[in-house]
């Protein structure tokens, strides 16, 4: 600054600002089941249920780790509910498919109770179905 109240500019105040690119958290359409494998894992498939959801397994040819979600009008009567419990779902899967055994297609139907739980507990359940299934990784402690 000066004494006449003029703003003398900073040359070096101007830094460029490197931005990274945004980090995408969606489930990749690589682990979501198509319409013919939802028929496979309901043929030949076992179930298990939990508090808030029950899941149908199958093992899978290859690696992949792969999830269908549904939801009935029966359970869930609002739209709201139906939507907010396949995110719910979809969250749980994707935040623990790293703990899931390679090669394992698996249904997740929402029960009507799911509507009251939270993100932590339906993760939680998911996780406790999975033990009990038997998807989980033999070295994954966290499961």
């Amino acid at each position: 600054m000066t004494g006449t109240g003029a703003h003398v500019p900073d040359t070096q105040a101007h830094a460029t600002v490197v931005v990274s690119p945004p980090v995408r958290y969606c489930l990749p359409r690589s682990a979501r089941l198509t319409s013919p494998q939802y028929r496979a894992v309901f043929d030949a498939g076992r179930s298990i249920a939990g508090r808030y959801i029950v899941i149908w397994s199958k093992p899978a040819e290859g690696t992949a780790r792969r999830v269908g979600v549904v939801t009935s009008k029966r359970a869930l009567h609002t739209a709201v509910e139906r939507n907010r419990a396949r995110r719910l779902m979809r969250e749980a899967f994707r935040l623990n498919r790293h703990v899931l055994r390679d090669g394992v297609d698996l249904i997740l139907i929402a029960r009507a109770r799911i509507v009251d739980a939270g993100g932590r507990a339906v993760a939680e359940d998911f996780l406790a179905v999975c033990r009990r299934v038997g998807l989980c990784r033999k070295e994954s402690e966290s499961c």
